[in-house]
């Protein structure tokens, strides 16, 4: 007999964005925090992980990494990608 875990199935969505003329391949899996908030691990051209999230002040999904990781994504791409994962994945 299979016993199956009541867990939860994460969703890897990919998609192409152009930025400034700049083709990017975007990977976003969502997952849950422990305080039940949904988050994203993005990479950008094969890069190294990202933590995307909802912030609440500026009422949009964007780059939430504490470390200076976040700070080396251009702003228009953050913005691309958050309002990308928003009409993908969380609406």
């Amino acid at each position: 007999m299979n016993a199956r875990k009541n867990a939860t199935r994460t969703r890897t969505e990919e998609f192409e964005l152009v930025v400034d003329d700049t083709p990017l391949f975007v990977k976003a899996t969502a997952f849950q925090t422990y305080t039940m908030e949904t988050q994203y691990r993005v990479s950008v051209n094969g890069s190294p992980v990202y933590i995307f999230g909802w912030h609440p002040a500026l009422k949009r999904i964007t780059a939430i990494d504490r470390g200076s990781a976040a700070s080396n994504i251009p702003s228009k791409v953050v913005d691309a990608i958050g309002d990308q994962l928003y009409h993908r994945m969380a609406a």
